[in-house]
Order: structure tokens, then sequence, then C-alpha cells
């Protein structure tokens, strides 16, 4: 589970004991050249940021929630009473009532998560409960596929993960096809991971902070401080004898810290280097400069290296070394049959056929505006657009701040942070082949765009994007082929907890192309302090309505989801802005779907 102790959030101005500037810094090319060189000396230790494009929440996210849940708590307020948390108001008003407490750390401190989480669930069962419900939907990223092909042609024979889920191993699984190739050891197995070692058994999978599963599941300070010794032994050795890559890993847990400096204090650490991966303008905690510091000072080569996310690192990665760029086709699509591109072709042909949720974008935005400028991460340019109030749409790349909108706007949002260009760039469609900033953003346009339509609004739950039928809109687009549904929204039988129909939506690149995936659901409006058997009951009642629409309930769904997105044509055009003095993303959405069948020959 992509959670422990870590955040991709940029902290607070002014935390940083030693300079970032004494630690010298490396690009990823140059990275990609070094590792092709080491690849079986460099040991990767994953975070809770190398989980986030998998669906995850991060540490920042967690702390955030659990301050949510607190706070609604003491202040006797119902959950839904605050629904946006990004809010700058709103985290202060929040931030505002734990300060005059007293007895919590100050935002942005390293022990802030677990503070939080043992104010909130001082018991190990509710901690368990709590992380079960982040993580049972979370499937592997890109970045978690190239890793486990990183294994499988051995070039990667070690991974360290401060995290609970099982992302690691059911890449590895995918791409060996066998659950056995893998040796995985946590807090209750040391033993096995240093056998592992210790006979060549490669890969091996190191969860310093236990499995899910475990009860030894190890996430509050007093579990951390009293780490597993006989594990963080096996790192500390293991650290002496390789190199070490860090990914999305902040370093507020002191156990790791420790260890590190274990290694570095103990002589010969990190023979093949230390590399510590930040998203740019991040300043890193006190801990860790002064960690890579000491580290320099003791001869290790160790650079900061600057990398938006996970899945962009490995993707560079793949697609360079030599055994594996002719295999990166193959792990895009290592959860998903094989597909060959064909002609879209009309309903009702004379062979079979297999409908899919998917509908092709014709066309897309090919270029943006990028900003350079002093600021931090995602959370921070987000911070600052809706501070002054403005409508855009951004992301942060290592290039800078790229957006949709007015430029005036942008300009705005932005300048109080020492702009020093704001120029056109090209979207590459590579980029769009996975979770990088530009999809990220050309998503959210897309979403935006959505929510122009008349017959749709937009709910966004975390990182989930439902879309749901606007007021007035009734039933007949779902009812066009078969009665299908009597109405759209209601209260479950027996129960107090609304339910509406709903749709999620997803982009994916395909066949040379974006897609917009479609997956109509039965959402529940479950509120904390709900009984446990009316939400089981309730939760019963959809999977009994969903099972009751076989194929041509399904497709009838699907119908009248397309109506509502595409209308009654063969296209629609959509603006996510409508303006003419900045840059606006533009997309074509076809009504037919993806088809599966065999091709003409």
């Amino acid at each position: 589970m992509a959670l422990s102790t870590v955040s991709e959030a940029s902290r607070p101005d002014g935390q940083a004991a030693a300079s970032i500037s004494a630690v010298p810094t490396m690009d990823v090319a140059r990275f990609m050249r070094l590792f092709q060189m080491r690849a079986t000396q460099v040991m990767w230790l994953l975070g809770a940021g190398a989980s986030r494009t998998a669906g995850i929440k991060t540490a920042w996210d967690v702390i955030w929630d659990l301050k949510h849940k607190l706070y609604c708590s003491q202040k006797k307020l119902a959950l839904t009473a605050i629904t946006d948390l990004s809010g700058v108001v709103v985290q202060r008003k929040i931030q505002d009532h734990f300060d005059s407490l007293g007895s919590f750390p100050a935002a942005g401190a390293e022990d802030e998560y677990s503070a939080y989480f043992e104010a909130a669930y001082p018991s190990a069962r509710d901690r368990r409960q709590y992380l079960d419900g982040i993580i049972e939907e979370a499937k592997p990223s890109f970045g978690h596929r190239a890793l486990a092909l990183l294994m499988r042609e051995n070039l990667t024979r070690t991974v360290w993960t401060t995290n609970f889920d099982k992302l690691v191993e059911d890449s590895a699984a995918k791409l060996y096809e066998s659950t056995g190739r893998l040796t995985v050891a946590d807090l209750g197995e040391p033993s096995k991971l240093q056998r592992a070692m210790q006979e060549n058994r490669w890969p091996v999978l190191g969860k310093l902070h236990g499995d899910f599963h475990s009860d030894r599941l190890k996430n509050t300070t007093d579990e951390l401080r009293d780490q597993d010794a006989a594990m963080r032994q096996a790192f500390v050795a293991a650290c002496q004898g390789n190199g070490l890559a860090l990914v999305g890993y902040s370093g507020r847990d002191a156990s790791i810290i420790a260890a590190l400096t274990d290694a570095i204090n103990e002589g010969a650490g990190f023979p093949g280097g230390l590399f510590w991966f930040k998203r740019s303008m991040e300043t890193p905690f006190d801990g860790v400069t002064t960690l890579m510091k000491a580290a320099t000072d003791a001869g290790i080569e160790a650079f900061f290296v600057e990398v938006e996310t996970f899945d962009e690192l490995m993707s560079d990665l793949v697609r360079f070394l030599p055994t594996t760029t002719g295999k990166v086709d193959a792990i895009g699509e290592a959860d998903r049959p094989r597909l060959g591109k064909a002609p879209l072709r009309a309903v009702g042909t004379k062979f079979p056929v297999v409908r899919t949720n998917a509908l092709p974008i014709t066309s897309w935005p090919t270029s943006c505006r990028l900003v350079v400028c002093t600021i931090g991460g995602v959370s921070e340019v987000a911070a600052a657009v809706k501070g002054v109030g403005v409508d855009l749409d951004v992301n942060r790349v290592r290039a800078g701040v790229l957006a949709f909108g007015r430029d005036a706007d942008l300009r705005k949002a932005l300048a109080d942070r020492e702009i020093t260009s704001l120029e056109t760039y090209a979207i590459s469609p590579a980029r769009l082949r996975y979770e990088s900033g530009e999809r990220t953003l050309v998503r959210d346009a897309l979403v935006r765009a959505l929510g122009q339509r008349e017959t749709l609004t937009i709910d966004r739950r975390g990182r989930r994007i439902l879309l749901r039928p606007a007021a007035g809109v009734g039933t007949a687009p779902f009812n066009r082929t078969i009665a299908c549904v009597e109405t759209l929204t209601g209260v479950v039988p027996g129960t107090t907890v609304a339910w509406s129909e709903a749709c999620e939506v997803r982009l994916d690149w395909k066949l040379d192309g974006l897609w917009l995936l479609l997956e109509p659901r039965v959402v529940l409006e479950l509120e904390d302090g709900m009984a446990d058997d009316m939400v089981a009951k309730a939760k019963d009642w959809v999977r009994e309505r969903r099972a009751q629409r076989r194929n041509k309930h399904a497709n009838s769904m699907l119908d009248g989801w397309i109506e509502l997105i595409v209308g009654s044509t063969d296209s629609v055009r959509l603006r996510a802005f409508g303006i003419s003095d900045g840059a606006d993303a533009d997309f074509e959405i076809v009504r037919t779907t993806g088809f599966s069948g065999r091709a003409p020959q």
C-alpha cells in the first residue's frame, strides 16, 4: 500500500537545515546512461509516490483525509459538510484548529502522518481496515510493469518498498506468468530475504513496513521506531554492497533514514551510488538533505535526480535500454489481450463481434502553454491557481508548468513566482502513451469539456471521475432499445442510503490513439457512522441491480451514456474553455465504440 510515511507534496519553504545546493544534482539522461552500466548493482526503493498513478493515495492525501475526519468529529460536523479539501481556505481553517490544540505537529512536519494516524485510529485493527479501503481497487501502473520488465531481464535484482500494496508482486506475476519467481519478504521473514540474496535467487522484494495483510503491519511513530532489527540489518547490509535509487519517497520516517545513515557510517556504503529522485523545485526534508550531504562527504556518488513521476522515469528507462526497448509495447498491454488495428465497422455485420466500452477520440490538443518559473510541485501550482480565483487546467512537469486557459489568468496565478518564459509547448503523442504529466493535463481538459455538455454533470471522487445525468435528463436515453431503468436516482429499499446511476470515465492510449473508456456504475452515497448491516444491505442491492444487466441491458446503458456524451450525431466536438486569448483544448469524440471481431481478409 503506497502510504507508509511518505508524501509527494512539496514541503513548506525554509525547512531545510542543510542547503540542497550542497548535494550535486544529476539529470535523468545521465542516470539512464549510468544505469545501463551498473544495472545489477543498483537496488530500488519505492515510496508512496511510486504508487500514486496506480490509484492509491499518497501520505499527503491520507494526512488531509485524517485531518478531515478528526476535524469533523471534533466539531460535530457531518463529513459531507466539507467536500473539497484542496481549497487553500478550507485547509487553513482545518489547520488553524489543530494548531490551536497544541498537541499536533506543525503542517509539513516529518512526523505529521504518524501523529494524525495515531489520533484518528489508535487500534491496529482499525488502521488495517482503513488501509484496506484505500488499496482494494489499485492496479499496477505502467511504472510497476516496467520495473517488473527490468526484473525479468535481470537488470534489477533487488527492490525495497515502504508500501503495503502488492503492486510489484502483481506486476512480476503477470510478466513472469508465474507467482513463484519473485522472493518476497516482509517484517516477519527477514531471513527469507537474506537466504535468497546469499543464494543469488533473483529478483527479491523487501517490504520494510510489512505486508498489508501482516499482523505486524507498522505505520505509526512507535511502530516505525521499533522497526524489526533483523530486516533493518538485511537492508543495511544490502546497501553496503549495492547502489540505491529511491523513488516516490520523501524520507519522513526516522527508521529508514537511520538505516541509510548506518550504511554510510559503517563504511563502504552504496558502491553503486545513491540516487534520490525528487520532483522539480521540491525541497527535501531536513533528514534527507543531511543524509545526502553525509554521503557526499564520505566519498559516495550521491545525487538528487529530478523527475516528475515514477511512470515517466520507468518509461524513459525501458525505452532507452537495448534489452528492453523492443518489449515496451508488450508490457503496456500486459493486462489486456493483444490487439490489432482495423477500421471501425458498422454495428450488425455478419461476423460475430464484441462491443467494447471505448469511444475513439479522433482529435485532441497537440499544444498547451509552458511557463518556466520558481514554483514547487503539483500541489503548490494548484494552490496558486485557487488562491487568485482563476479558471485554468494546470500540471507540473520537469520543464515547468503546463496549462490550458487564458494567458492573462496564467500570468496572474504565477505573478509572484518569477516567470522567466511563457511559450507554446508541443504535446508529443509519445507522452500520451502512459500516465505522464501531459496525459493528466489532457485528461483534466477533456473532463472539463465534457462538463460543458448540458446533459452531463461532473462528480470527482478523489482520482475517480464520474459522469452523472444533468438535472432534467430522464431515463429515455437508456431505454431506447430495451427497458433498462425506471429511475436514475433513489434510496436503497429498507435503508437510508441514496443511490444514483453514474458512469466512470478514464483516458487511455491504444492503437496509436486516445480512447475514452466508459464504465456505467451504480454509486452509493455512504456516510460515516452508518450501521454495518445497512451498508452491507445497500452493497448487496447494488450487486443484484448490476447482475440483472446482462448483454442487452448493458448495451442499452452504454448507448444511453454515449447519447449524453455525443448526442445523436456521428461525432461531437468539444472545447474545454471556449476562448481565443490563450491555449484551449479541443476534442472530437466518435459515437461508434471499438469492436473486436474477425478482421477483413
